[in-house]
């Protein structure tokens, strides 16, 4: 077959070489309502570069640029060659006219162009024996055409309160960080709504600490800018308000300070946070240590962490 479609190769693409005859063809085989679009002076045939490099040789294509109403478009002219004839037609054109309209986006325009595909076809089976439609080209035709090549669907965050995002379970905790990491006000009120619903709480004791860490990473570096952060007592008051929250992140937590302090953003977990207590949270510092102490967390770590005396933590277990 290969050596039948080079003759057929060479009489077909021959033929197009000739304006008159490729005008001829195309009134003879478009649509009246699309030729009366397409500006005929424009046509003309582009570089062979163009053409998709298919496998095989079974196919001739060429490609025509032209004016239609106006905007830079392209027709598209396959001719299929091989008496087993090609089911996928329909996806194999759909392929090729992304392509062709990604070459368009690249060479400078911003809009797609127009891509009119035709195929030729002379097989062996008679009438053409598939459907044109891509919808065919699924193992569920009906869903596909329900379902495929939609617009697709948009999560725009920029529109949502945060309540809307808060009822979306776990991953309302991504979406809440990916809203609000461009604001300039501080990041610390809603990494504290995050952690009084006790959704971190969750993901590190039912999802993956891993996760956990990657969520304080990306709040601590992208929504606070860390190096920001370690200027002010913000970057304190977020590792003392996450670990008052989720005591069971202790060790990852400080975990996390310790390679902040090594890359010179932090420095020091245990200054930090006695730092953010003498700035106002006292009571944040209150509730951790009770429950560092309920979790039966060592004395000496929860002072050195708090900066309570042990007067104040025997007061404490008193109450």
């Amino acid at each position: 077959m290969p050596d039948i479609s080079k003759p057929h190769d060479k009489l077909f693409k021959g033929t197009l070489q000739h304006r008159q005859i490729t005008l001829d063809w195309l009134k003879a085989h478009l649509p009246k309502r699309i030729l009366k679009l397409i500006d005929i002076s424009t046509l003309k045939m582009v570089p062979n570069e163009l053409s998709p490099k298919w496998p095989d040789t079974l196919y001739s294509d060429v490609v025509f640029s032209c004016k239609i109403k106006g905007q830079l478009s392209y027709i598209y002219i396959l001719a299929e060659h091989q008496s087993s004839d090609d089911e996928m037609m329909a996806f194999r054109i759909l392929c090729y006219v992304v392509e062709l309209m990604n070459y368009h986006l690249k060479q400078g325009h911003k809009k797609l162009p127009i891509v009119l595909p035709l195929v030729l076809y002379h097989g062996e089976k008679s009438p053409y024996p598939h459907s044109r439609a891509i919808w065919e080209c699924f193992e569920e035709p009906k869903l596909a055409k329900k379902l495929a090549l939609k617009p697709f669907q948009l999560i725009d965050l920029t529109v949502m309160s945060d309540e809307e995002i808060n009822t979306h379970g776990l991953a309302s905790v991504m979406e809440i960080l990916f809203k609000h990491y461009r604001e300039k006000q501080s990041p610390l009120t809603w990494l504290e709504a995050l952690l009084s619903e006790e959704k971190m709480t969750t993901i590190y004791t039912q999802v993956s600490r891993d996760y956990f860490k990657d969520v304080l990473r990306y709040f601590i570096e992208i929504c606070g800018r860390a190096s920001d952060l370690a200027e002010s007592d913000e970057l304190d008051k977020s590792l003392a308000l996450s670990l008052n929250s989720v005591p069971q992140a202790k060790e990852d937590i400080m975990t996390f300070a310790q390679q902040l302090e090594k890359r010179g953003e932090k420095r020091g977990i245990e200054q930090g946070m006695q730092q953010g207590m003498q700035q106002g949270e006292r009571q944040a510092s209150l509730k951790m240590a009770k429950q560092l102490l309920a979790s039966n967390v060592s004395r000496d770590i929860i002072k050195k962490i708090t900066g309570f005396s042990e007067e104040e933590l025997d007061s404490m277990m008193l109450h």
